[in-house]
């Protein structure tokens, strides 16, 4: 991760010809991009910016800036980091899925409900992170290794939230304690040989 940082005086220096907080921005992407790095974090004013700003904040004028930061890192690093995040979330996403099943089981549905809820956001969070790093790595012209694999896995974990998530709405807490115990368990673990492997030949 490279960290950059400009003060009052050096923004007056370093981005002469930009006048609103949009064009200090772009020159910002520019500046890494010459280095082969892609931006991660813009902080102006020590509050951090918004991916996606909004015309607004983009037509505000350069002279209210104070301070500008900027976190910019390698695409590559990034999806490794995406993959070593999706990996170990495995295992908090697999007790999570235990808990909420002994939950059902044990008649306590309000708790239950609620550990529901956070495992399917993470099998969202999950997914959206190795979708995003497949897409990366394929954009890098490095797409991962064992595709077949990686699909199957897909396949896999798409099938079972979905059974998961049709059970919950039918209200049968005891089906879907169930297929948290060991549908859910097994397809999350289909994933972890899939990760460690890439995330090894990716580090070498």
């Amino acid at each position: 991760m490279t960290d950059r940082s400009w003060s009052f005086d050096q923004i007056r220096t370093e981005f002469t010809g930009c006048e609103t907080l949009g064009e200090v921005v772009r020159k910002l992407e520019f500046l890494a991009a010459a280095t082969g790095e892609v931006v991660c974090e813009i902080r102006v004013n020590d509050k951090m910016l918004a991916d996606d700003i909004d015309d607004i904040e983009s037509q505000a004028g350069v002279s209210d800036i104070q301070t500008i930061s900027m976190k910019s890192e390698r695409p590559e690093s990034l999806i490794t980091q995406a993959l070593e995040s999706a990996t170990g979330f495995i295992g908090v996403l697999t007790d999570a899925s235990l808990q909420a099943a002994e939950l059902f089981k044990d008649g306590d549905v309000g708790p239950g409900n609620e550990r529901f809820r956070e495992v399917v956001e993470g099998c969202q969070w999950f997914v959206e992170t190795l979708n995003h790093a497949r897409g990366a790595a394929s954009g890098l012209g490095k797409p991962v290794d064992a595709v077949e694999r990686w699909h199957a896995a897909e396949r896999m974990l798409f099938k079972v939230v979905q059974e998961l998530t049709e059970t919950f709405d039918r209200r049968d807490v005891i089906a879907v304690a169930d297929i948290l115990e060991f549908e859910l368990t097994a397809a999350l673990e289909m994933w972890h040989p899939i990760l460690l492997n890439e995330s090894t030949r990716r580090s070498i």
